[in-house]
């Protein structure tokens, strides 16, 4: 006699709830549009008619932190279809309206993820602009597209260590590409044939594993590159020679 079929688990969806202070008067998460809110320049209008939630409790966290919050709150749709995030498809749904808020967990600062865990928590669905994957399945940073038309390879970006917050990439005009520390220290890459580089070595071989490892930071990375670009002006010859090159450390 065959056994019976155990019936399936419900799904569970939770939401990066951003900053939450009291987190015992949460009963609703509404849209933004409902809230009066607007939406990030990169997303879509309708985008404000959603609200968004993914079965993984550690990419809701995920997203939180990347809101500069510290919650996270499960939600049950009741009777709204879910339906894929666009920008998300593997980790991510969203519902077109209010979703009820079952519970709230506010982690503490400490044990809250850092950026490179944050990466590999939403690796599954970050692509380059080809659609290719941004990360192999160990974490390394494969080279963007833009990277590998200048000479680039994926190698060349190991010493970044797994899972590197790739928003602090930063391509130069001059080919050359700059990554910027959570302390906004900048260091310098170069692709194959630049000019004056007599022998020296165009990638560092020293590793930056130990950086973006501060629990729940993760700024915005215009922000953090429009500080550099300030400090460079302001700063002068002095500041310039602060950039790291790959020969100097």
């Amino acid at each position: 006699m065959k056994g019976k079929r155990r019936p399936a688990l419900p799904v569970r969806y939770w939401h990066g709830l951003g900053l939450c202070l009291d987190p015992y008067n949460v009963r609703r998460i509404e849209t933004a549009q409902m809230r009066g809110h607007g939406v990030r320049d990169d997303a879509s209008p309708e985008s404000a008619g959603y609200v968004y939630a993914s079965t993984s409790w550690e990419a809701a966290l995920a997203f939180s932190v990347l809101g500069r919050g510290n919650a996270v709150c499960e939600v049950k749709p009741d009777s709204l279809l879910a339906e894929p995030d666009p920008d998300f498809p593997t980790l991510g749904v969203r519902f077109r309206g209010p979703v009820r808020a079952v519970s709230v967990k506010v982690v503490e600062p400490e044990a809250l993820p850092n950026a490179r865990e944050i990466v590999k928590a939403l690796a599954a669905d970050y692509r380059w602009t080809d659609n290719t994957p941004q990360y192999f399945d160990d974490g390394y940073l494969r080279a963007p597209p833009l990277s590998r038309s200048r000479g680039y390879a994926d190698e060349d970006f190991r010493w970044l260590g797994q899972w590197w917050p790739w928003h602090f990439l930063f391509p130069n005009a001059n080919g050359t590409e700059m990554v910027l520390d959570e302390h906004g220290q900048p260091y310098l890459m170069f692709p194959p044939g630049y000019p004056g580089l007599n022998g020296r070595p165009r990638v560092p071989t020293s590793s930056l594993d130990g950086a973006w490892t501060r629990p729940g930071f993760y700024p915005n990375h215009v922000d953090w590159l429009r500080r550099h670009q300030q400090r460079m002006h302001a700063g002068g010859t002095a500041a310039l020679a602060q950039i790291r090159l790959p020969w100097e450390w």
